[in-house]
């Protein structure tokens, strides 16, 4: 495994192309942080990309637009569980596309998966098969409330994006308040108070909703106690296993802590990537599938079916959950080492398998900002997670050596920045440690003029060294203008000890029509030094919701509004 290439070496016209690339995504894609891997900035205080697009991966590691190298702990969210491109998952898919994806008649490929599920799913009499996890689990809840009659839901976990669950979140808009009526969420480990709900609810609750393990192992006694309360109270007991299947135990979590509930769900690892979930169940409570009106135009898709086997035929000659439970411990152990050693008060919690990151305030700053620093220290140094730590397959002894280094470094990098060895103020560009907006640090933009077809932008830039050589305002299609210097002889008092910052100020006249799109403006400013760009911000003038006070503003996407 080739170590990845430092920010400076990366091809710089990839940054401008895959700059150009986030400005298109903006205006095409509705999906509001995009990729959302973390809310990270846009540009590294050197002027280079944090990752934006895939346009590789291979084993464990991801390639960036701009041809950067990263481990990748997050692994699609979970589903890659033998790696990307694992050979034997990629066999089965090619023998498969001589049938054709999809087909107007069953495919035998799926009864043969669904004896294979049957046979290592112990709640397993039958299946049923979907595209994403939120289906698979809206179809479970909708058949526990047909068998049983009733209408309450208690649930524990994340389990999508459809009305059942997401209606607990007001947040979240355009669903009917009335639903929150008909789900109420439970603590984990935390038997008594399941009794209760259920005793405030009686004869109502049809079902118990939850993903067996998340962010905390079960205490002893736990989930046989969730299952003694359901059978006592006539509610069916449903595992979400969308994230701990296959990658638990080749029997999902019921496998691995000895309790079957009456319905599973199914999904990510299942079929490495491939976009396929499956309900599983007693054969008497999912021989009533079809009268709560579950079907899907590509549930019976075989490629992804095809995957499926590939990834039961690696499981069936390599203990896949043993391997990523000692790449787990590794882990952990390296983390609270490095923990130790910074004096950061931090730990991984959860199963080796799917662990996450747990920070505590200290020294006056939030559990919430120290942990972004900390993924932001992480992706620049090639480690890519997004708070959680799903391992595959792939994850071997080397990637855990450097991934162990890189949690050491990043740790350090927080260190300082709380010891006041780091700057704390915000910057649009990624240079911030702490605090979610940013007002204002090394520069401001106090002009956007329309004026007769050019638009005027101004301001002021500083770096950490001083005033930029040069600064360009660059188009979302590659179109370049230089800035003119202005003289800023206000600044010199509050950043005394730069050079240059009597020249910091810049001004810039560019045709309106290459930077607008309707009644928005989006450009890039690149601050040039020795040749190449030292620093780049985004910048966004648009509608945005927000309960910010005039002025510009970052929401934590990259991108400085105006």
């Amino acid at each position: 495994m080739k170590s990845p290439p430092s920010a400076m070496a990366v091809d710089r016209d990839a940054i401008d192309q895959t700059a150009l690339l986030m400005g298109r995504a903006r205006q095409v894609l509705a999906y509001g942080g995009l990729d959302g891997v973390i809310q990270r900035p846009l540009f590294a205080d050197d002027g280079s990309l944090f990752p934006q697009f895939a346009v590789a991966a291979e084993g464990c590691t991801i390639i960036d637009s701009t041809g950067r190298e990263s481990i990748d702990w997050t692994n699609g969210w979970g589903p890659v569980l033998l790696g990307y491109r694992h050979p034997t998952v990629e066999a089965a898919i090619r023998r498969q596309m001589t049938a054709g994806p999809t087909l107007s008649l069953m495919h035998p490929i799926e009864v043969e998966l669904a004896e294979r599920l049957v046979d290592w799913i112990p709640c397993a009499e039958m299946v049923a098969f979907a595209k994403n996890g939120s289906d698979a689990v809206t179809a479970a809840v909708r058949l526990a409330k047909a068998i049983t009659g009733r209408e309450k839901i208690l649930q524990f976990g994340f389990h999508g994006f459809h009305d059942w669950y997401t209606c607990q979140h007001p947040e979240v808009r355009g669903i009917p308040a009335v639903l929150r009526d008909f789900v109420t969420p439970f603590p984990y480990n935390d038997l008594p108070a399941l009794e209760r709900l259920f005793q405030k609810n009686p004869g109502r609750v049809a079902g118990v909703v939850m993903e067996p393990v998340n962010m905390f192992l079960p205490e002893p006694g736990y989930l046989e106690g969730v299952r003694e309360l359901t059978r006592r109270h006539g509610a069916l007991l449903i595992f979400d296993e969308i994230v701990t299947g296959f990658r638990f135990h080749r029997g999902g979590a019921q496998g691995l802590y000895g309790v079957t509930p009456d319905l599973a769900t199914f999904g990510k690892g299942l079929a490495n990537g491939m976009p396929l979930s499956a309900i599983a169940g007693r054969r008497e409570y999912m021989q009533s599938l079809p009268s709560v009106g579950v079907g899907m135009t590509f549930r019976g898709e075989t490629l992804s079916m095809a995957a499926a086997q590939g990834v039961l035929d690696v499981m069936e000659e390599v203990d896949v959950p043993a391997h990523l439970r000692r790449v787990g411990e590794g882990i952990r152990r390296g983390f609270a080492e490095a923990c130790h050693t910074t004096g950061i008060r931090a730990h991984l919690s959860g199963h080796p398998a799917r662990q996450t990151f747990v920070f505590h305030d200290q020294d006056g700053v939030s559990w919430q900002d120290i942990r972004h620093e900390f993924l932001l220290e992480c992706l620049k140094r090639g480690v890519l997670t997004n708070g959680n730590l799903l391992p595959s397959l792939a994850i071997d002894e080397e990637a855990v050596e450097r991934t162990r280094t890189v949690f050491e470094q990043s740790l350090a990098a927080v260190r300082r920045a709380l010891d006041g060895q780091a700057p704390r103020d915000g910057r649009p560009h990624g240079g911030f440690p702490f605090g979610p907006k940013a007002r204002q640090a090394d520069g401001f933009v106090e002009t956007l003029a329309l004026e007769e077809g050019t638009l005027r932008v101004g301001g002021w830039l500083l770096l950490a060294d001083g005033a930029p050589e040069a600064i360009e305002v660059i188009a979302r299609d590659g179109s370049r203008w230089q800035a003119e210097k202005r003289p800023r002889p206000d600044l010199a008092e509050a950043f005394s000890t730069r050079p240059g910052v009597d020249r910091c100020g810049f001004e810039a006249r560019v045709p309106a029509t290459e930077v607008r799109q309707g009644s928005d403006f989006e450009f890039t400013l690149v601050a040039m030094r020795a040749g190449g760009a030292a620093f780049r911000c985004h910048v966004v003038r648009r509608s945005i919701e927000t309960t910010e006070a005039p002025g510009p503003f970052w929401l934590g996407d990259g991108v400085l509004y105006v």
